[in-house]
């Protein structure tokens, strides 16, 4: 299965302004409707579209290709806690959704309401949600391509568990700063550079808006998840 980031962000790697927990929204108001068309089309080439629970909570995105009738992904949303709210897009939108949790999650009163709606619920893993045991799940449904565009805790663990194929950035020509905001990545981080995670830039391509950049995991034709 093909796993690929796809994010917007400043100069100095931050995904939104304000501080921990705001919404990526703003980034936006940079982007005209072509830079939009670019990011829904892509939505329409893949099988699936991963955010985190944060991601539901503050923006309460549809997550669907708005571009393109018929061409929505699969919505996929790994949370240790159902802490969202019942009105959500995700889950009063028609399309095809799948909440991912943990075993403690089974009797959360949210799992029949989410149900309820026609929504899929799956526990993968214990205390957390297992990316491990979860990706060889979607890909036996027929899921062969993933897109996340996570916030830096979801990101930081599906990098670090080797799991990311590609990344693709727009990049805005903007600094936004703050030690307490989001970045591509949050998470623990590293502290051996042994332990980090080398990807190649495949392609750079400088648009009116922002800068398109592709990177490729380094051997990644040689790994499997």
């Amino acid at each position: 299965m093909k796993v690929t980031v796809f994010s917007q962000i400043s100069i100095d790697g931050k995904l939104t302004l304000g501080g921990n927990g705001a919404s990526s929204k703003a980034l936006f108001q940079r982007f005209n409707d072509d830079d939009m068309r670019f990011i829904h089309k892509f939505r329409g080439e893949v099988d699936a579209i991963m955010v985190g629970r944060k991601t539901i909570v503050t923006d309460d995105p549809q997550l669907t290709n708005r571009y393109e009738a018929g061409r929505n992904p699969i919505r996929i949303i790994p949370t240790t806690s159902l802490d969202f709210p019942v009105s959500a897009k995700i889950l009063s939108s028609p399309e095809e959704t799948i909440i991912a949790t943990t075993e403690q999650a089974r009797d959360h009163e949210m799992v029949e309401q989410i149900r309820a709606q026609g929504k899929e619920v799956i526990f993968v893993g214990a205390s957390q949600v297992d990316f491990k045991l979860l990706f060889p799940l979607l890909e036996a449904r027929g899921i062969k391509h993933i897109m996340v565009e996570g916030g830096g805790q979801l990101n930081w663990q599906i990098f670090d568990l080797d799991l990311v194929d590609e990344i693709i950035l727009m990049q805005l020509p903007i600094i936004i700063g703050g030690s307490e905001t989001t970045t591509l990545t949050d998470g623990e981080g590293y502290r051996n550079i042994e332990m980090t995670k080398s990807f190649k830039l495949h392609a750079f391509d400088a648009r009116s808006n922002y800068n398109l950049m592709h990177f490729k995991r380094e051997l990644a034709s040689q790994r499997t998840h």
